[in-house]
């Protein structure tokens, strides 16, 4: 059996490290939305290629020979070019050829490639400081935090977004919770249940912090578990009901004060599993 690696988390000085040097690469590159990672890898004379390396190796891998930096992108796990997945997969590649001490040793032949998993499924702490840099990339804070605060709440606002900067459903909810444009926290599950979560700010600030797990703990007929039992969702692709903050907070009890109401949407990623978005109701 493989053995399962914990996720590691880059550390806050470090996250604001990259976030400013993906926002500078991103505002040098690319006046506009979206920012488009192919071209800043021309512009860098990195080349790519699309290929089909079946569905359980890597989504991409940055390769340096004979002076030149090469990015291989899995078609079989990313799609094709023009797909947000893909897109990511680019970006990522990039974090490791901007971030200096990714880039230094493929230089120097001490590293050699390395396929790599992107969109946050990595554990490995080198894969989320580039998932890191591609989000920062794709959805700089200034842009996203203008883009986000014209949109509605929950999944409907975040596939507007999704769609204006060119990424998955997964990394723009992330880059909302990351943002704090309101108190909301991401789950993500995959087929055999709890992969992690986010938080935004304000949702820690308020002791919304350590959620339920298991599946077995959440109310049987809320929006998550008909998403990961494979029910079909409604026309608008997700699940949704309202909640309280007790059904999701070991912590908090019913009728505790701080037992507010949310709304809980439920979103089936295909192969990817399912990711829930749970925000305060207004």
């Amino acid at each position: 059996m493989a053995r399962v690696l914990p996720r590691q988390f880059v550390a806050p000085d470090r996250a604001a490290e990259i976030a400013e040097l993906a926002e500078a690469v991103a505002y040098e590159h690319c006046s506009s939305l979206p920012v488009e990672p192919a071209q800043i890898a021309r512009n860098k004379r990195i080349t790519a290629s699309f290929g089909q390396y079946g569905p359980n190796t890597f989504d991409g891998l940055l390769e340096h020979i004979q002076g030149r930096f090469h990015i291989f992108c899995n078609v079989d796990r990313v799609g094709d070019a023009a797909s947000p997945r893909a897109r990511f997969t680019l970006a990522h590649e990039l974090g490791h050829y901007f971030i200096d001490e990714h880039r230094r040793p493929l230089q120097a032949g001490l590293a050699g490639p390395h396929g790599s998993q992107c969109e946050h499924e990595s554990p490995i702490l080198a894969e989320q400081e580039a998932d890191l840099f591609a989000a920062n990339l794709l959805m700089p804070a200034g842009r996203f935090v203008r883009q986000a605060g014209g949109v509605s709440p929950g999944m409907d606002g975040i596939r507007r977004l999704a769609e204006r900067f060119g990424t998955s459903i997964t990394a723009a909810a992330i880059r909302y919770a990351e943002a704090d444009v309101q108190p909301c926290l991401v789950i993500k599950w995959d087929w055999s249940g709890y992969a992690w979560k986010r938080i935004s700010a304000s949702a820690f600030a308020a002791y919304l912090r350590t959620t339920y797990q298991a599946l077995r703990d959440l109310p049987p007929d809320c929006p998550t578990r008909k998403a990961i039992a494979r029910q079909a969702p409604p026309e608008c692709g997700y699940f949704q009901a309202g909640t309280t903050a007790a059904a999701w907070f070991p912590r908090i009890k019913t009728g505790d004060w701080r037992d507010a109401l949310f709304i809980e949407q439920a979103m089936p990623l295909g192969r990817f599993g399912v990711l829930t978005f749970l925000y305060a109701a207004r």
